[in-house]
């Protein structure tokens, strides 16, 4: 038998200015829940932390860009199946 201790750790607020987060930011608070890297690890050990951590973060921001992508691929082709042609082709610009 083993025990398993687990937290909840305290919450974390972000903020943007007159728009949602983009990709890098919803990845790089994602990566942070995700990866912790303790500033007591052995250098070579907390190198390697880091070094996964980013590489962790640039997955997710490939994979949060595409969700974006598709979400308003979706919402454009119901906008023209709706009538609303006009305002599909401005999220083209976003």
């Amino acid at each position: 038998m083993f025990n398993l201790e687990t937290s909840v750790s305290s919450p974390t607020v972000i903020t943007t200015s007159h728009r949602g987060m983009n990709a890098e930011e919803w990845a790089e608070a994602a990566v942070n829940r995700i990866v912790g890297v303790s500033m007591d690890a052995p250098m070579p050990i907390r190198e390697q932390a880091l070094a996964y951590k980013a590489g962790i973060k640039a997955l997710l921001m490939d994979y949060f860009q595409k969700v974006a992508a598709s979400e308003r691929t979706t919402i454009k082709s119901k906008l023209q199946r709706e009538g609303f042609a006009h305002v599909a082709r401005v999220l083209e610009d976003i």
